[in-house]
This record gives structure tokens, C-alpha cells and sequence, in this order.
């Protein structure tokens, strides 16, 4: 039996964030990427995955993906081997940023999900990127499929969730912690400082990316993760 990865996308993503990575390492592993924006409370998302998910599994969260990560490992830490954080923080979401969400939302609910894909998808990676048409091409395809009534269910999720800076230290499986060098949203500083409080943590820089390492550079998350399943022992 292939050992379990679990992974949780980013808000209007699905497993096209990560057909790189899946394609690449499926014939020694078992990818699930459990769907988004069922729900608008943290807590119930992560009650429902961990329904789906076999008891053992790899974790891995990216932005989004990362604060229903920090929920399942509040519900069931017993049950995660090992952590992969990317381009993510363990706070809560900030007045003026809910503010921000809230017109986004609208902008959705009034004008179509296209009208906020170049926000949420295309402007929080590398300009270089946005002109490649199989990156443009993933990203608008996967915000269409999710829709607006899951993305408004999303973003409700984002804005509402509760702060984890104190669950970092409780962590106590190996961790790795990843983002885009160029990542404005989740900068390395910042994720340095995440990494320095997880006991059993790495930090690991992916250059020639964004807010979404996994498509902009998918040969170095790969390889990262290959690293990191073989120090978790899984491999």
C-alpha cells in the first residue's frame, strides 16, 4: 500500500495547482486533494477531510490550503506524519484585509467569477508567468470549475479563521516550510519565522516563483518533496 498525501489547495485552486507534482510521484504515492469551499468555517472543512482521509497521512497546505492545514492538525495531530506548509501564515485574517475580501466577493456574486481571476490567481505570481498560456490557461480553468458560490464559501472560510501562532510550537512531526523567492504575499521572512518555531522543521526556498510554487516552478517543488518524503520516511 502506497502511503497517503493529502494536499490542500490554495483559494480558487483544485488538484491542477499540483498535476505537476501528482504525475510526477503517483506511481510510489497516493495523492487525495479533497475539494474547497463546501464550507464557510474552518473547523467543519477540516471535520469533513479528516472524514475522507485514511488515518495516516502526509499534509501538505498551500495559502488557503494552509490554514485548513493548521485546523487539522488542531482536531487530529495524531494523524499527520508529516507537515509541508507553502506560501501560508498562521494568523488570522487582518480588519482590512476581511474588508478586502468582502469586495471581492461582491465583485464575484455581482460580475462573474472571471471578474476576479486576474486578483486572486494571476497577480500573485510572476509577471513572467502570466504570459504563459499553459500556466493562464490552468489557473482560469480551475477558478471557473470552483465557481462563485465556493469561492464566496472560500473566501468566508479565509476571513473567519481563527489564529494558529500558537499551535507552531505544538507541532510535532517534521515539517517543511516552502514559498516563492518573490512571493510578495507570504514573503521568506516571514515564513522563516514560521519555520523557526516548528520544533522538527526546513525551510525551503523555491526560486523563479510566486504565491504559487507548485506551478511556477514545478521541477523544484518536486524534487523538495521527494527530499522530504524520504526524510519523513515514507519514500
Amino acid at each position: 500500500m502506497k502511503p497517503s498525501i493529502v494536499l490542500l489547495p490554495a483559494l480558487l485552486c483544485n488538484a491542477g495547482l499540483f498535476i505537476h507534482q501528482i504525475k510526477s510521484l503517483e506511481a510510489s504515492y497516493d495523492f487525495f486533494v479533497p475539494e474547497t469551499g463546501l464550507e464557510t468555517d474552518v473547523g467543519e472543512a477540516a471535520r469533513r477531510i479528516l472524514r475522507q482521509t485514511p488515518d495516516r497521512f502526509v499534509l501538505g497546505g498551500i495559502s488557503m490550503g494552509g490554514y485548513i492545514a493548521f485546523e487539522i492538525l488542531r482536531q487530529a495531530p495524531e494523524r499527520v506524519a508529516g507537515l509541508i506548509l507553502m506560501d501560508t501564515n498562521a494568523h488570522s485574517d487582518p480588519p482590512a484585509t476581511q474588508k478586502k475580501r468582502e469586495a471581492m466577493i461582491e465583485k464575484a456574486k455581482t460580475e462573474g467569477i472571471e471578474s476576479v481571476i486576474a486578483h486572486a490567481l494571476l497577480d500573485i505570481i510572476l509577471p513572467a508567468h502570466r504570459d504563459n498560456e499553459i500556466i493562464r490557461h490552468i489557473l482560469t480553468h480551475m477558478a471557473q470549475t470552483i465557481g462563485v458560490e465556493k469561492y464566496v464559501n472560500q473566501q468566508t472560510l479565509i476571513k473567519t479563521r481563527p489564529d494558529s501562532t500558537d499551535l507552531l510550537a505544538q507541532i510535532t512531526c517534521p515539517a517543511m516550510i516552502m514559498g516563492g523567492a518573490q512571493d510578495a504575499l507570504s514573503p521568506t521572512e516571514a515564513l522563516d519565522k514560521i519555520a523557526e518555531q516548528i520544533p522538527k522543521s526546513m525551510h525551503v526556498i523555491i526560486e523563479n516563483s510566486g504565491h504559487l510554487p507548485p506551478i511556477e516552478n514545478p521541477a523544484a517543488v518536486t524534487a523538495a518533496w521527494r527530499i522530504f518524503f524520504e526524510h519523513v520516511g515514507i519514500s
